[in-house]
């Protein structure tokens, strides 16, 4: 049996660390937690266990998806490549030391690592802020990582024009203020996109909600067991522990 190409470690929350043909690429970093925003899980590897980095890519600002000060402690922050949704967010890096942080609109695409491409995709807004998502094609298949989607007409958008991803990588806790809409997918649309995407596995993300004073403000409807069980036989959900490594199956 051929070793798979595609690998994942869930770190926390939408926080992936994903191995590209070998090459690893972060996700929604975040490390450190604040007294008003919790976990709610364990903290599945920490900056020390990172092994060298061929990018970062941040969904939004949302402090459990761009934990900068986490970060700090990120050696060769010069030479990692780290893109992010706005112009603002790729300043702060820049003056931290990540020379490389850029600012990626929808649409646009990079080769982040020999062999591996990757594109942005649309994921809707937080109030006047973009949400990125970020498609990754390889030799061993195409990735989709949608950290703080909620809309599957997005999904059906993007599908519409590109072709099928094997694994798709998105949230699952229907998280949303006490008054407002939905911030992320919950198990249904995770579910449902998926189908769209054509992908074979789903690995749930921003599953966990931490008892915490921010949490008093929003509500969760739904969890990667839901998911699984809303699934059907064309679709393997892989409710992955924070801090395991799995492979996407040839």
């Amino acid at each position: 049996m051929i070793k798979s190409s595609i690998a994942v470690t869930r770190v926390v929350n939408s926080c992936v660390l994903l191995e590209l043909d070998g090459h690893p690429v972060l996700t929604d970093p975040w490390f450190t937690e604040r007294w008003w925003l919790r976990r709610g899980e364990p903290l599945g590897l920490g900056i020390g266990d990172l092994p060298p980095l061929a990018a970062i890519v941040v969904t939004n600002l949302a402090t459990n998806h761009w934990d900068l000060r986490g970060l700090r402690a990120l050696p060769a922050k010069d030479t990692t490549p780290l893109y992010v949704p706005t112009a603002g967010m790729a300043r702060r890096a820049q003056a931290l030391g990540f020379l490389r942080a850029e600012r990626l609109s929808w649409g646009q695409t990079r080769d982040v690592a020999p062999g591996v491409s990757m594109r942005v995709v649309p994921a809707g807004r937080t109030l006047i802020w973009p949400n990125n998502a970020y498609a990754f094609e390889t030799a061993g298949g195409r990735v989709f990582f949608g950290g703080e989607i909620a809309d599957v007409a997005l999904v059906e958008r993007y599908r519409a024009q590109q072709p099928p991803a094997d694994l798709a990588l998105l949230p699952v806790n229907g998280l949303r203020p006490l008054f407002g809409p939905r911030l992320v997918m919950g198990p249904a649309q995770a579910v449902a996109g998926s189908s769209v995407l054509g992908a074979r596995v789903l690995v749930p993300v921003h599953d966990a909600h931490g008892h915490d004073p921010l949490s008093r403000l929003f509500r969760t409807n739904g969890t990667a067991s839901d998911a699984a069980r809303l699934s059907g036989p064309d679709l393997l959900v892989t409710d992955l522990p924070t801090g395991e490594r799995w492979e996407l199956p040839c």
